[in-house]
């Protein structure tokens, strides 16, 4: 045997040998973590242990590592960009478009007046819907306290798309105020 095969060890010729130029192999270990090229230091064979600052690290940012694995770099910063602009303006559509409904709902109800009387209230209120539309809406009357103290279902019909509705609600107290909480169409 050479002298050239007596200097040869498993951590000299293995697989993951430090084979570039100007590295000393033999005073040199390496440690790997979960994976390829995942937490892997070289640490100085003394009995420290700790990473030597000299030897660059191994790992997914080694370009040698990146030639023999293939390793893909990440995307372009153009396509970053255009993916970001894109993603925002599909967001931004979203929300104005909520937003836009929300504002400008096909079914609008409106109190006009409301009169006391005792435990009763009642009130006047305009529908606008379109006209092949039947609406339910919800009263509702409150205390001075702000205490839903009645509620009633009224059905407005189709026919017209602005409706004058009056109703009574009955209450369990003296009312103070009453509103529409909400009105759906229904079929």
């Amino acid at each position: 045997m050479s002298d050239d095969m007596t200097d040869r060890t498993p951590e000299t010729t293995g697989w993951g040998a430090d084979t570039r130029k100007g590295t000393n192999s033999s005073n040199s270990s390496m440690t790997s973590g979960a994976g390829i090229g995942a937490g892997v230091t070289r640490t100085n064979s003394g009995a420290t242990g700790e990473p030597d600052a000299s030897l660059p690290p191994l790992g997914y940012s080694d370009p040698g590592f990146a030639e023999r694995y293939g390793v893909k770099r990440g995307m372009s910063r153009t396509r970053k960009i255009t993916l970001a602009v894109f993603g925002l303006a599909l967001l931004g559509g979203v929300v104005g478009y909520i937003a836009y409904n929300q504002a400008n709902p096909q079914i609008q109800a409106t109190v006009i007046s409301y009169t006391v009387d005792g435990t009763s209230i009642n009130v006047t209120f305009q529908v606008n819907k379109s006209a092949d539309q039947r609406v339910a809406c919800t009263l509702q009357a409150e205390d001075v306290h702000g205490s839903v103290i009645g509620s009633a279902n009224v059905v407005v019909p189709a026919g017209r798309s602005e409706e004058d509705m009056v109703y009574t609600v009955n209450t369990t107290g003296t009312p103070n105020t009453a509103q529409v909480s909400s009105c759906t169409a229904v079929s």
